[in-house]
């Protein structure tokens, strides 16, 4: 691929006088055209609170920019951020890490740009950018948006966490609390922009970006309305010039290194299980699938426990979390573990950015020798299933094991209904199916269905398998991602009502207790269900998704 050099002969050539007139057009003059075209591509949008402080960001990021002596181009990505929770508008989230990481594909080939400032913050966005930058491999570096603050309401802190769990018990008709005392929350649980205060998706996507060392220091912690985060943005701006004249691309950057760095990272925060398909999601594009896939994933678990209490899974907000060290001070809890050689966009080795980096064990960040969890994310195998994603530290503990009847369910919409209307039962199985990423269409994301499980009191008593995505807000006993799907004939498809399903995620099994013969019988008179689209975008995800251990998006190879 071209580099700056090569770009700037091309469009200094005097054939190329039109392209030159197009952009003087906008303002820029000779002497701009001569600098490194930077791309910043900014998911500021209107739609989402932890993209719409990203305007701010993205002038600190030109400003920077223009200081080195480049020459900024901004473009804009959707703003994603799921309002269709539960609703079939959902199966488009995590089509839209693809609609995302073409446009800024896209956007750069034909504007031919030298680098990219990726500015992002929430689910599929972050790693959206991260698709775009191993698939293009020119120079680039990471702003996230950065986590909102958390709120406050009747004297205490609240999260959008806290208001979930209201506003599932109005659900099943028990509300908890009045109108009045639900409006409060309403009103305070978002108090500004960010990504939401918990170590949902979002944030664990911002804080493995750190960790793969592509941002600088603390920009996946620093608060998104805070001038850290302008800091951050502006020296970004200069940096991106400096990584463009040294020629460091992201092929220096993203690296099978840095990526088990990410991995062991992911385990030792105990984040998002959608993490897990997107770090798959990147080998696959960096065609790494034989090194980077489940087994590595499962063996890391083993090696390096969580480490922290944050929300979901613990006591604390991102705004603690950041205050405690963020994610420098978990990487040099675990840095036994990490390969510290490997590059970073501030131009040091992560050896070199740990040895200034401050941790003091805390209740928040703990030492290995004291973890939250015995495990961050573990995989589960077995006759349902060859291979599933569990979160273990939102998971009570008496549900580590569990057995119990299925409860089949062929929508996350159909499962809803079932538990508005009380008809699941302690001790029952929610086998929710046809929900991955071609059956949904799209890999859906079906935690409202654990937010009913929980405004029931059945989060001790219950669990859910499904071949669907679990949102990093959930609390409860699920496994999701199964694979092979429903939709392509897998052992979810056959499961029937009163089947026994075995839970043991300390032996990393999910079995169902039925004899092969009759699973073998069940099977030959299976037929796929009528697909739920049959035009626009979900239909190529009907058509051409990848199974959830390559991470779930289009196949898009030859």
């Amino acid at each position: 691929m071209s580099g700056y050099k090569e770009n700037l002969e091309f469009i200094q050539r005097p054939e190329n006088a039109r392209a030159r007139s197009l952009l003087k057009s906008m303002g820029y003059d000779s002497e701009d055209l001569k600098r490194p075209r930077i791309g910043i591509a900014n998911s500021w949008g209107e739609t989402s609170p932890g993209h719409i402080h990203l305007r701010a960001v993205a002038d600190a990021v030109k400003a920077g920019v223009w200081q080195a002596g480049g020459a900024p181009f901004e473009f804009n990505s959707p703003a994603q951020c799921p309002m269709a929770v539960g609703e079939h508008g959902m199966r488009y989230d995590l089509p839209t890490r693809d609609i995302i990481a073409a446009e800024v594909e896209a956007i750069t080939k034909i504007g031919l740009l030298d680098a990219l400032v990726l500015i992002s913050s929430c689910d599929k966005n972050v790693p959206a950018h991260l698709l775009a930058a191993a698939r293009l491999d020119i120079p680039v570096i990471f702003v996230p948006g950065g986590p909102m603050s958390s709120g406050g309401s009747c004297g205490g802190s609240v999260t959008i966490a806290n208001l979930d769990e209201e506003c599932y018990l109005y659900g099943i008709g028990e509300p908890g609390i009045s109108e009045e005392e639900l409006a409060d929350i309403e009103n305070a649980s978002c108090p500004g922009a960010g990504s939401c205060a918990i170590l949902g998706t979002a944030n664990t996507m911002q804080c493995l970006v750190e960790a793969m060392g592509l941002c600088l220091p603390g920009g996946g912690t620093a608060p998104a309305v805070s001038a850290r985060r302008l800091w951050q943005a502006k020296e970004s701006g200069r940096r991106i010039v400096q990584l463009t004249n040294d020629d460091i691309r992201s092929s220096d950057l993203i690296t099978k290194k840095s990526v088990r760095n990410a991995i062991k990272a992911l385990h030792a925060l105990g984040g998002s299980t959608n993490a897990i398909a997107h770090l798959l999601a990147l080998a696959y594009e960096k065609r790494w699938e034989d090194e980077i896939n489940l087994d590595l994933i499962e063996k890391f678990s083993d090696q390096v426990p969580c480490i922290t209490n944050v929300t979901p899974s613990g006591t604390y907000s991102m705004s603690d979390f950041d205050a405690a060290g963020g994610v420098q001070a978990v990487l040099k809890s675990i840095e036994s573990h990490l390969e510290t050689d490997a590059a970073s966009v501030s131009g040091q080795t992560l050896k070199e950015l740990l040895d200034n980096a401050v941790f003091r064990p805390s209740d928040i960040i703990r030492e290995l020798s004291n973890p939250t969890a015995e495990n961050g994310l573990v995989v589960l195998r077995g006759n349902l299933a060859s291979s599933a994603i569990v979160r273990t530290p939102v998971i009570p503990r008496d549900m580590l094991c569990h057995e119990g009847p299925a409860r089949v369910f062929h929508s996350q919409e159909e499962a809803i209904r079932a538990l508005r209307d009380h008809r699941i039962k302690a001790g029952d199985v929610l086998v929710l199916r046809y929900e991955g990423p071609k059956g949904g269409p799209g890999f859906n994301e079906v935690f409202k269905v654990i937010g009913f499980l929980n405004a029931l009191g059945l989060e001790s008593s219950c669990a859910l398998v499904t071949d669907g995505r679990i949102s990093g807000f959930a609390k409860g006993p699920y496994i999701c991602q199964v694979s092979p799907e429903a939709a392509e004939g897998g052992p979810l498809a056959l499961v029937e009502d009163g089947d026994t399903i075995r839970i043991d995620v300390p032996g990393r099994r999910l079995d169902i207790k039925v004899d092969a013969q009759v699973l073998e019988k069940r099977r030959l008179s299976w037929k796929r269900p009528e697909p739920r689209v049959r035009d626009g975008v979900l239909t190529l995800y009907a058509k051409l998704a990848n199974p959830p251990e390559y991470g779930g998006g289009i196949n898009m190879r030859l």
